[in-house]
């Protein structure tokens, strides 16, 4: 596909993983019962949002609303993205990016009985895939032509 070859590799990656990062502090700072969980069958499962408010914690629910919409949101659209890829691909997203205590590369590639090498190139293609279905993929600039 000609719309592939302009991708600049690098500042894709370091998107991709900026998204990973916004989805850490979102996980740290979003209340548990908010959260998607990680199922063993590498999965997120939203919870559901009812938007009722408790009244021992409304000060502090209107304080913070924006933020919850906010990681709703990101949540979300996550997700969507995070779906399109495959079982093996979620896999390595979550082991070496979203669980509570992130795994080393040698061991996800331990954990998947793969090399560290072939791990490597799952894994940058899984980013890759999940930078262009959340569409954060960043392109080359056009180099000006001279005559």
């Amino acid at each position: 596909m000609e719309i592939l070859k302009g991708i600049d590799g690098k500042a894709t990656q370091k998107a991709i993983e900026k998204v990973l990062r916004q989805y850490r502090t979102y996980q740290l700072t979003t209340p548990e019962d908010l959260l998607p969980t990680i199922t063993p069958k590498y999965t997120l499962e939203m919870p559901s949002f009812g938007g009722t408010v408790n009244s021992k914690v409304e000060n502090a629910a209107v304080k913070n609303v924006e933020h919850y919409k906010q990681a709703e949101k990101f949540f979300e659209r996550f997700n969507r993205g995070f779906y399109k890829l495959t079982k093996k691909e979620r896999q390595i997203i979550i082991m070496a990016f979203l669980e509570e205590v992130p795994m080393f590369n040698y061991q996800v590639a331990n954990e998947l009985n793969v090399s560290e090498r072939t791990f490597y190139r799952m894994k940058a293609q899984a980013l890759y895939k999940l930078a262009l279905v959340l569409r954060v993929e960043v392109y080359q600039e056009d180099e000006v032509k001279s005559s």
